[in-house]
C-alpha cells in the first residue's frame, strides 16, 4: 500500500508570461524561504519567451516545484489555474517579475497562526525597473491584528488591496474567481477575501519587493482597458459603505473622480466619448449618489481625503496610529 503523500503547509502561485529577465530571481527568492513546507506552482500563461524552459528547470532542480503549460489567457486565468491545482492549507501569491525576503512566509504564517486570523498581510519596498528604489516608499502598516470591520476601514491600502503581499488562509480563497478579462484583478476580488475573514495580521516589515515598470497597466499607455479600475474601486467603496466606513468610502470615490478624469485626458479623443467611457461614468455618479445618500460627504472626511492625497504617510500616521 503506497503512502499518501502529505498536503503542503503554504501553496504559493506565480503566473508566468514574458518575464524572463526576472523569473529566476523569484523563483530562487521562494526557494530559499526558511519555511520550507510549501509547495510553488509556476503558471506558465503561454508565454512566447524563454519563461517555460526556465520554469521546466526549477521543477528538475526542487520537487516543490510544479509547472502548469496553458494557452495565453492572462493573468487572472493563470491565478484562477494555480487555485484550482492548488493543494495547500494556506495560499500565497508572488508575481514573477517582484520577489520576497527569505522570512517572507516563514513571518507571514506565524502571524496569521498566533493571532488566529485568516489573513496576513505586510508593507512592501516598491523597486524600480532595475530593481534599484524608488523615490516613493510607504509603510502603512503596523505589526497588529485588524478585525475584518477595521480591515475594510483601512481597505484602500496598497498592501490590502494587493494579492501578493497577502497570505490567504484556504477557506477564505472559497469561491473567489479572479475575474478573467478585466484589469486591476486584485480591487475586484479583495472586499469578497476579506469579507471572508475575521480577523488580519499585520506585520510592520517590508518583506514583498515590488517591481514597477513604465509599461505595466499602471504605469503605460492609457487606454479603455484603463477604465476597469473604476469598476474594481467601486466595489471598495460599496463594502466600505456596507460596514458603515464612511470616511473610507469618500476617500475613495474622490480617488475615483480623479482616476476617471486623468483617464479620460489620456485617452485618444476619438475615444473619450466612447461606451465604454459613459458607462464608467455612470459608475461614479452611482456612487457619488451613494457616498451623498449615506452622509459620508462631510468637511472631515474631506480634509482627511486631502491630506492622504497630498502626503500618503503622515496621513498613515495620522489616521491610523494610536
Amino acid at each position: 500500500m503506497t503512502e499518501q503523500k502529505k498536503s503542503p503547509e503554504i501553496s504559493i502561485i506565480v503566473p508566468v508570461y514574458k518575464v524572463e529577465k526576472y523569473l529566476n530571481e523569484c523563483i530562487d527568492s521562494i526557494l530559499a524561504q526558511t519555511f520550507t513546507d510549501f509547495e510553488l506552482i509556476l503558471v506558465d500563461d503561454g508565454s512566447p519567451d524563454n519563461c517555460p524552459a526556465l520554469c521546466d528547470a526549477a521543477a528538475e532542480k526542487d520537487s516543490r516545484v510544479r509547472v502548469i503549460h496553458k494557452q495565453n489567457g492572462g493573468v487572472s486565468t493563470a491565478r484562477n489555474a494555480g487555485l484550482a491545482a492548488a493543494q495547500g492549507n494556506w495560499i500565497g501569491f508572488v508575481d514573477p517579475d517582484d520577489f520576497v525576503d527569505k522570512t517572507y512566509y516563514e513571518k507571514m504564517l506565524r502571524a496569521a497562526k498566533q493571532t488566529g486570523a485568516e489573513l496576513a498581510v505586510c508593507n512592501e519596498v516598491f523597486m524600480e525597473e532595475d530593481g534599484s528604489l524608488c523615490d516613493y516608499q510607504e509603510q502603512p502598516l503596523r505589526t497588529e491584528v485588524l478585525s475584518r470591520e477595521e480591515a475594510i476601514h483601512r481597505i484602500r491600502l496598497t498592501p490590502l488591496i494587493q494579492a501578493a503581499t497577502r497570505l490567504h488562509r484556504r477557506d477564505v480563497l472559497e469561491g473567489i474567481v479572479f475575474p478573467v478579462g478585466k484589469n486591476y484583478e486584485d480591487a475586484f476580488t479583495t472586499p469578497e477575501i476579506i469579507e471572508h475573514a475575521t480577523a488580519v495580521a499585520c506585520i510592520k516589515e517590508k518583506l514583498y519587493h515590488y517591481r514597477l515598470h513604465p509599461a505595466s497597466i499602471m504605469h503605460g499607455k492609457v487606454t479603455l482597458k484603463n477604465l476597469d479600475e473604476i469598476d474594481a474601486n467601486y466595489g471598495l467603496l460599496a463594502c466600505a459603505l456596507k460596514y458603515g466606513k464612511k470616511d473610507t468610502a469618500f476617500l475613495q470615490y474622490v480617488l475615483m473622480k480623479r482616476m476617471l478624469r486623468n483617464t479620460k485626458k489620456n485617452l485618444p479623443p476619438k475615444q473619450r466619448n466612447s461606451e465604454r467611457v459613459q458607462q464608467a461614468e455612470a459608475c461614479l455618479k452611482k456612487a457619488g449618489r451613494e457616498v451623498r445618500q449615506q452622509g459620508a460627504c462631510t468637511l472631515r472626511n474631506a480634509a482627511e481625503t486631502a491630506l492622504c492625497i497630498a502626503n500618503p504617510q503622515f496621513y498613515f500616521n495620522f489616521k491610523y496610529r494610536k
